[in-house]
């Protein structure tokens, strides 16, 4: 009988580490989907900041010279 109700303890055990790694799978899941939809907007957000940088530029090159601060 002690073996019968070890192994049903060591069964519970078991089930109950399953159970926390599936919330905690779940729980990072939730995270890392947030973080890829931050990382979609910083992505969409910069390339609309390059594209107002682009068009405030006109094309024109940048002079290579050193600010008058230097």
């Amino acid at each position: 009988m002690e073996d019968s109700s070890l192994a049903g303890a060591r069964l519970l055990r078991l089930e109950e580490k399953i159970a926390y790694q599936d919330k905690t799978i779940g729980d990072l899941n939730e995270v890392v989907v947030a973080l890829s939809r931050a990382v979609n907007e910083l992505t969409q957000r910069l390339a609309s900041v390059e594209r107002t940088v682009r068009g405030e530029l006109g094309g024109r090159e940048m002079p290579n010279e050193k600010p008058p601060h230097y």
